[in-house]
């Protein structure tokens, strides 16, 4: 059921749960073969794209707000992750996936270090 009573904090530690759960579920996993080339690789890749998705959802959020909490962090590229949503939402047989596994590389630990810092 839809909830639109969530908080700026509730918002933030949602995006907080996805991190960590897409850290658990890619733990070990480098490149789109680790994903791509066993059942529980392709079970993996889909849970964190899933969760990908609600990052996006939650930043779409926050960035309505006014002020947004967002704002103080302008080298996060806020519109492409609520971009990437839109997309995982609407085009979900046209994702790349290397372009998903790089996000989970190297974008999500970034995402956290903010993430953390706004909810402290």
């Amino acid at each position: 059921m839809y909830n639109d009573s969530f908080t700026i904090r509730d918002r933030l530690e949602e995006i907080s749960e996805s991190i960590e759960l897409i850290k658990e579920w890619s733990k070990g996993r480098k490149n789109v073969d680790d994903y791509m080339l066993s059942s529980d690789g392709v079970m993996a890749f889909n849970a964190c794209v899933m969760r990908i998705q609600v990052i996006g959802e939650q930043v779409g959020k926050l960035l309505k707000y006014d002020p947004s909490p967002l704002s103080a962090y302008p080298q996060i590229p806020w519109l492409a992750i609520y971009d990437m949503r839109n997309i995982i939402s609407h085009e979900y047989a046209n994702i790349d996936e290397a372009l998903v596994v790089s996000v989970i590389n190297n974008d999500i630990p970034q995402l956290e270090t903010v993430i953390k810092d706004i909810l402290k």
